[in-house]
């Protein structure tokens, strides 16, 4: 049996909720509202290790039990949740959005959502967490593995007398490998649960403490009042500092900790409404970030007025009320039997799962689209998507059964041109290839920096000795080069710009034999000043606020952005033979480059062309491609 709900409990959850809310909502002052997950993880620390602390020793503990009463008390709002949200995406979302959807949805069933968003946060065209309708739910995935194994650690020592110390030393340990991991890779901190156990620690050690406390009702009195403060103050001060949501909530999960000790009916936050909303916290939580995004999504700018954050906030509440009585509750206390219960959990989440990645692997079900939306969507998509065809990471375009060939290497300020050059290519009778892998420099000696060095130092190991064995007479080489060169002034600008550049040219040479020609790309046009919103400029099946249209960047300010860049790249391939340098700027732009243009955008971001960008640079750029691609 579950002990019965206690208030203060109820409040601290009821002040986790709100605060992660409204930090979600952007309302200036809570700031510090990310900590409310840690305030919740703490809560559950408390709670759950009790519980099975009480049974072990008890001798009436059972795992099945155990499991099968974190899946009644989780999965029935879980799965509603994501239903819900599953078919308003499919009703509203593009299909781009409907298929990052569908893989939240599938590993949110499967309660792997952090690692999910773990393994992308440092992809080149990672989301943002506004692209990302069920973000939250990371959190909860992390509880779930938390649940997993907690009880197998206690029940092999739960009997002993030292249990609070392995606890307590497991917990310093998960805190010493976050604040030691926090440099090399922040969103596995965050992420992670190895780096989040101290914060289910200082939950388990309220226990021991809350036994000392309880004889003396004055100091638990105390307790509780001291906790409150430090709690209120250290959101005060962590939401001013701007401080790294996970490490920096200890003092929060400290105060939780002892005012959940204190176990005291004389705390501050135990207001009646406070204990009401903390009791359908789970509920809330859940329904809160699908709102915040769908309304984002639908509706723009007004989202944000105050009429738009009260309809949200009150629609959160009605949903999570509905979802309370209509859905948790009933499903909590479930009449049937053991394996009944066990198959039905079973079977809808491999369903919902089977069904989820089904749209996934359907990239969206691009069918939903009306005809004139889906135009639109594939002239919006990125310049890479003009591929006819890929194997593995090799994406082949132009005429699929040319004989004669042009390779593209680089990142993806490459990939763009397969559909600027597609067409070329298709009306000479010749095949395309680049690799399909973004965020990497493909220059022989030039290595990148942090997480991804080891992965693109593989990719340009194993591009460059293929390119160098292609029959390909044409080689294009593009990068984000404002990546790797200094823009700056000064020696030391001077030196890292002759280093690329001598890494470009021994790539030529390296490339280089007799027939072969290269085309260099230089600096793109990036309207930096724009303020992209993927999710609102691709068309969906129903009617959504468009994103707002983004004003020309003047060819002036775009060839002076780029001036450093064409120069060096000028500089290094000078004294080379068949080799041309295309300046975008110079070509892209009449007297402006324009970021939209009859409704269609041509940039999906600050750097990179749409189709229909990457097509008109195509067009205008014709002129240098047929000299480029022209038989000696």
């Amino acid at each position: 049996m579950e002990r019965s709900h206690r208030a203060d409990i109820d409040a601290l959850r009821a002040i986790a909720v709100v605060i992660v809310i409204l930090f979600h909502l952007k309302i200036g002052g809570f700031e510090a509202g990310f900590a409310g997950v840690d305030i919740f993880f703490v809560i559950s620390g408390y709670l759950i290790t009790g519980q099975i602390l009480r049974d072990v020793r008890a001798g009436r503990f059972s795992l099945s039990e155990f499991y099968l009463r974190r899946a009644r008390r989780i999965l029935p709002a879980l799965v509603t949740t994501i239903g819900m949200t599953f078919a308003v995406g499919w009703l509203f979302l593009s299909p781009e959005a409907l298929r990052q959807l569908a893989k939240e949805a599938t590993h949110g069933l499967l309660s792997i959502s952090n690692i999910q968003y773990w393994r992308e946060a440092s992809a080149y065209f990672a989301p943002t967490a506004d692209q990302l309708p069920l973000l939250h739910l990371w959190s909860l995935s992390l509880e779930v593995q938390f649940y997993a194994l907690a009880p197998l650690l206690l029940m092999w020592v739960g009997a002993g007398r030292h249990v609070f110390r392995l606890i307590a030393a497991l917990g310093l340990l998960s805190l010493a490998a976050a604040v030691l991991w926090l440099p090399h890779d922040a969103d596995a901190v965050f992420f992670l649960t190895p780096f989040r156990v101290f914060e289910f620690a200082l939950g388990a050690l309220a226990i021991p403490i809350e036994a000392r406390l309880a004889p003396s009702p004055r100091l638990r009195s105390l307790a509780a009042a001291c906790g409150d403060v430090v709690l209120i103050g250290s959101l005060l001060v962590i939401g001013r500092i701007q401080a790294y949501a996970g490490v920096s909530a200890l003092v929060p999960c400290v105060a939780a900790a002892v005012i959940i000790a204190a176990n005291a009916p004389t705390s501050l936050l135990m207001a009646r409404p406070v204990r009401a909303v903390g009791i359908v916290a789970y509920s809330l939580y859940l329904v809160h970030w699908p709102v915040i995004f769908f309304a984002s999504f639908l509706f723009g700018d007004a989202a944000q007025t105050v009429a738009g954050l009260a309809s949200q906030l009150a629609l959160m509440g009605a949903l999570a009320a509905l979802m309370f009585v209509a859905v948790e509750q009933p499903l909590r206390r479930l009449p049937w039997p053991r394996f009944a219960q066990v198959a039905s959990f079973a079977t809808v989440l491999l369903v919902g799962a089977g069904l989820t990645h089904v749209t996934f692997r359907a990239n969206g079900v691009v069918s939903r689209l009306p005809d004139d939306q889906l135009a639109l969507f594939q002239l919006q998509g990125f310049g890479l998507n003009k591929c006819g065809r890929t194997i593995g990471r090799l994406c082949a375009f132009g005429d699929l059964q040319g004989t004669r060939g042009v390779e593209l290497l680089g990142d993806s300020y490459v990939q763009q041109y397969v559909a600027a050059l597609d067409d070329s290519l298709k009306t000479r009778g010749m095949i395309g290839h680049v690799s399909t892998m973004s965020g990497c420099p493909m220059l022989a000696g030039l290595t990148a920096e942090g997480p991804r060095a080891r992965v693109c130092a593989e990719l340009r190991d194993s591009e460059l000795p293929r390119i160098r064995q292609s029959q390909a007479d044409f080689v294009v080489i593009g990068q984000a080069w404002q990546n790797y060169l200094d823009l700056g002034d000064g020696p030391a600008a001077q030196a890292r710009n002759a280093e690329v550049a001598h890494h470009l040219a021994e790539t030529i040479r390296l490339l280089d034999r007799p027939g072969r020609h290269f085309l260099v790309i230089g600096g793109q046009v990036r309207p930096v000043n724009c303020a992209f919103d993927p999710l609102r400029m691709l068309p969906g099946p129903r009617w959504h606020a468009p994103a707002k249209p983004c004003d020309p960047v003047p060819k002036g300010e775009a060839v002076a952005a780029n001036h450093t860049i064409d120069v060096v790249l000028s500089e290094a391939v000078r004294p080379l033979q068949k080799v041309t340098l295309l300046r975008p700027s110079e070509v892209y732009c009449d007297q402006d480059c324009p970021v939209v243009e009859d409704g269609v955008w041509l940039f999906q971001d600050a750097g990179h062309f749409t189709v229909a960008g990457a097509q008109r640079m195509g067009e205008r750029a014709a002129p240098i491609f047929a000299t480029f691609l022209a038989d000696d």
